[in-house]
């Protein structure tokens, strides 16, 4: 339905307009969109409905709600377009005066009613209100192992049982740590997935890594939640285990690093190893997160437990799981390619992000695949410390060692 253009409207695209007027529609934005396969009109139709100061179309798109705000599209410009900004302006232009409908801005508009009376999201009550919309979720099984997962938590909890003991590093008995506690925000998906927050904790804690877990912390701020600010706050950098998380709290000026970067170091230096789930995998870091820098800490861990890694051209390993606005809408054109590359290996997946997980385990089970998507501390573990020396030497002579970097397709 279109929208008629107010004149505060066509005032705002007039604006806009005159930040991207060096834009000469070489279409390099949306070529590095993670999400540009699955975009009706990509960046770079956005900027030229502005270059055309066309508001009604402007107001009618919506695949500016299913931009998650990577700036891979500002980066790529050779003209240094501020891509990013513009698709945001447009969400921020629809907002005021109407504009498009779709699922991603019911979801968005949820989150920030919600986040105005509460710290976080709570993915049991954000689920029943977008069902109560009409918007059921498209892998009604992940959905429901969700919501148990969530509901089988709140139980522990009130049963005192809502966090695991710490181990130490060898023999599973109460962590002796000698380092100091490094801040540590899990975000808002993490506390509510029992199992792989419960994995996180033991993983860090085997490997000596105290973590001081912001518990009271609130949501990220990351623009799929709507227009909410942070509600974390910290004078020092604090581990993530979270793109979407990182990118959020980036944008509010803290700085963040990967708690799986950090465990990889750590072992390092204390001259420990990982176990791995299997002899090799596919790995997966998603549309948010520094490509090379995550996928030079999956090849890290890899080392460490004598695991192949199995890579094929860079963006299969980083497009858009599915994930579009902050909510699954089916299985993507990247996330086929890596399933049919996860067969053709006999590897599973191992992503370092768990919402992705989720979303590639969704479109696993719609083409009915049987290949294992782990998230990171599902797959890697720290090996005890006894084994240290041994699995050290094997190290010497890993699996795929004639191809450390990974094979290509």
């Amino acid at each position: 339905m279109a929208v008629a253009a107010t004149d505060e409207a066509r005032d705002t695209v007039r604006r806009l307009a005159d930040e991207c007027r060096q834009c000469y529609q070489c279409g390099q934005c949306t070529a590095a969109c993670p999400s540009g396969f699955e975009l009706q009109r990509g960046p770079r139709r956005v900027v030229r409905f502005l270059l055309a100061e066309d508001v009604p179309s402007l107001l009618a798109v919506d695949d500016v709600w299913r931009c998650s705000e990577c700036g891979k599209c500002s980066d790529a410009c050779p003209m240094e377009v501020p891509v990013r900004d513009m698709m945001a302006a447009v969400r921020a232009l629809q907002r005021a005066h109407g504009g498009a409908r779709c699922p991603e801005r019911r979801a968005a508009d949820l989150a920030s009613k919600r986040l105005e009376r509460h710290e976080r999201i709570d993915n049991l009550t954000f689920g029943t209100a977008m069902a109560a919309k009409g918007y059921l979720p498209k892998d009604v099984v992940g959905a429901a192992g969700t919501l148990g997962a969530i509901v089988a938590g709140r139980l522990r909890r009130a049963t005192g049982q809502s966090r695991p003991a710490e181990t130490d590093s060898a023999a599973g008995g109460p962590a002796t740590h000698t380092a100091q506690a490094k801040p540590f925000y899990a975000g808002c998906s993490l506390p509510q997935d029992p199992p792989a927050h419960r994995l996180t904790l033991e993983v860090a804690a085997a490997l000596d890594v105290p973590l001081a877990e912001a518990t009271e912390a609130g949501c990220c701020g990351h623009p799929s939640r709507g227009k909410a600010a942070a509600r974390y706050a910290g004078d020092e950098p604090v581990l993530t285990v979270c793109p979407a998380c990182d990118a959020g709290l980036n944008d509010a000026g803290i700085e963040t690093t990967a708690l799986w970067e950090v465990l990889v170091r750590q072992a390092e230096r204390r001259g420990r190893t990982l176990s791995a789930a299997a002899p090799a995998f596919v790995p997966y870091v998603g549309c948010l997160g520094e490509r090379d820098r995550a996928l030079a800490a999956l090849a890290g861990a890899a080392a460490l437990a004598g695991a192949h890694v199995c890579q094929s051209f860079p963006s299969l390993h980083s497009g858009c799981c599915g994930a579009l606005g902050g909510m699954y809408r089916g299985e993507t054109a990247t996330t086929r390619r890596l399933l049919d590359f996860a067969t053709q290996r006999k590897a599973p997946i191992v992503t370092t992000c768990l919402l992705c997980r989720n979303n590639v385990r969704s479109a696993a089970r719609h083409r009915r695949d049987r290949i294992d998507v782990y998230f990171w501390p599902e797959f890697f573990r720290a090996a005890p410390a006894a084994d240290a020396v041994t699995a050290a030497g094997d190290l010497e002579h890993p699996t795929g060692a004639d191809d450390p970097q990974g094979e290509t397709a």
